[in-house]
């Protein structure tokens, strides 16, 4: 939003407000942007963050030297339109938090506050009226906390009756007053929201939902293997392994007695190898521990391996109906915004606290439905890549990101870590109609898989055959060499590929005929580029 836009969308309470923000109103079509600037004749925009505890009973107040007095923080504008962003930027320097976020993006308050004439690093200022723009700020108070030394000292948490007390400017008691008692309001409206969700979202779901397969019955093993299977993959590439895996294992006891081979030629190209080799192990405890019966409680459906708590939720409110929440980043994205939350949705923390609001209001009679439709909207509506389906979305009214404008600043997500990168030549040896390939090692990176014989770096053509001879493949000839790169969760493989036509098939190898790597050999997608 530009200036003009960030001023009207603020709703004054009362008379003083609504003539400040009409003043301010008529200087920005005056001044246009130089409004934000200290050589303004009329005045001039600041931006204050009034910061409150996460549960909004004490304030973080600085010391101000000029006003000599307890004070919010802020500061001016000096250009800058991103109101907001000069109010989180001022707090920060003030008062030196590093975990801080806004209630709102909404303006909480427009005062025209009086500066006295004053000195400022040895140079005289005149009085002057500062057009203060201010927003609600939430900061946990356990972290450390450090005045800025040539405008305030001593930052402290302060309770409202301390504030009261140490606060010498008269004027700014009752703004303080009014500051807090909003911002209490606004959270209040934000734990209302999910109360306010499941009526909606119940009479939306049966003429929103897609015809998915893994929806056609709430058969536990089913709900399990797609839950499995939608980590970390796209839902269309999902339904032709999820109808080839049930083909093949249509059980329990099928799944706990099948072949290492057999599973992972399965999941072949699915990636992530753990999620079904833990599902075998799961398997197996389900047919040792609970008699082949899928268990029917959430402490007894987590506690099966490989399964956390998301999939857990899923399974027992989709099939038993129990008020288990299926808490995941769709969840969050839709909560985050619905409520407005800048909070980091990828802190455990937020998590927690968004599974609890919403096991609250779980209806007992349709749990089940419950848990697909919230699914069903982060995955078709409040979309993750691109804007918000906000015209289609059946919480539209409740949402407080639509109302502020907030939505594509929501969710926060911290920064990934970058991805490291690591080099490997990839030696595709050929013999007599074979390709040379070998188990990786039991523990690592696609651990127990099948791979194409590969080194750490990158080799020359040169390098790869000599190596090749020290493992006995006696290299008769460079065929081709390629280039591909493969992207896992934390690592960047680089991969160097040299095809070698070899007079020899040397022991330490399987020797696999090209239909043994499409029918019988699990190769994963990192080699199977290269193979290509």
């Amino acid at each position: 939003m530009d200036l003009t836009e960030q001023i009207a969308s603020f709703v004054p309470a009362d008379a003083d407000e609504a003539a400040a923000k009409t003043t301010l109103l008529r200087l920005i079509g005056e001044y246009g942007d130089a409004i934000l600037d200290r050589g303004c004749p009329a005045g001039h925009i600041t931006c204050s963050g009034y910061i409150l505890s996460p549960d909004l009973d004490q304030t973080l107040m600085a010391y101000h030297l000029i006003y000599q007095s307890v004070g919010w923080t802020g500061g001016h504008a000096d250009g800058d339109p991103d109101l907001l962003g000069v109010a989180l930027r001022e707090a920060r320097e003030e008062t030196a938090v590093t975990q801080i976020w806004p209630l709102t993006r909404r303006i909480l308050s427009i005062d025209v506050l009086p500066v006295p004439p004053h000195v400022k690093r040895g140079v005289p200022v005149a009085p002057h009226l500062h057009y203060n723009v201010t927003f609600g700020l939430i900061a946990p108070t356990g972290q450390a906390v450090a005045a800025k030394p040539d405008e305030n000292r001593d930052v402290r948490w302060l309770t409202p009756d301390e504030v009261e007390a140490q606060c010498t400017e008269p004027q700014m008691r009752p703004i303080y007053r009014k500051l807090t008692a909003r911002m209490q309001a606004i959270a209040a409206e934000k734990r209302e929201i999910p109360a306010k969700m499941a009526a909606p979202l119940l009479a939306w779901y049966p003429g929103a939902r897609r015809d998915l397969p893994w929806r056609a019955d709430r058969d536990p093993y089913r709900v399990w293997v797609s839950e499995i299977m939608l980590q970390q993959t796209r839902v269309e590439a999902v339904k032709g392994y999820y109808a080839r895996f049930l083909e093949t294992l249509p059980d329990v006891a099928a799944l706990a007695s099948c072949p290492d081979d057999v599973l992972m030629k399965l999941w072949e190209g699915l990636g992530y190898y753990s999620r079904v080799r833990n599902m075998k192990r799961a398997a197996a405890v389900i047919m040792d521990e609970h008699g082949g019966a899928f268990p029917r409680t959430y402490d007894a459906v987590r506690a099966l391996p490989g399964i956390g708590d998301y999939t857990a939720g899923a399974v027992c409110s989709i099939c038993f109906g129990l008020p288990t929440p299926a808490v995941d980043g769709n969840v969050l994205r839709v909560m985050a915004r619905l409520q407005e939350d800048f909070r980091n949705v990828l802190a455990p923390a937020v998590k927690t606290d968004v599974t609890a609001e919403l096991a609250a209001v779980y209806p007992a009679h349709d749990a089940c439905t419950l848990t697909q439709a919230l699914m069903e909207l982060g995955a078709t509506v409040c979309v993750p890549n691109g804007a918000p389906r906000c015209e289609a979305c059946p919480l539209a009214a409740l949402c407080m990101a639509r109302m502020h404008g907030s939505t594509d600043a929501l969710p926060v997500r911290e920064k990934k870590t970058r991805r490291r990168t690591e080099q490997h030549t990839v030696l595709i040896l050929r013999c007599d109609g074979r390709i040379a390939i070998r188990k990786r090692p039991d523990k690592g990176l696609l651990a127990s898989l099948w791979e194409l014989p590969s080194v750490p770096g990158r080799l020359t053509p040169e390098d790869a055959a000599r190596v090749a001879s020290d493992w006995g493949a006696a290299p008769r000839a460079l065929v081709q060499t390629v280039e591909r790169r493969h992207i896992f969760t934390h690592i960047t493989w680089e991969l160097f590929g040299v095809t070698l036509d070899c007079a020899a098939m040397p022991k330490g190898f399987v020797w696999a005929t090209p239909d043994d790597l499409a029918t019988v050999y699990s190769l994963p997608t990192a080699f199977r580029c290269v193979l290509e």
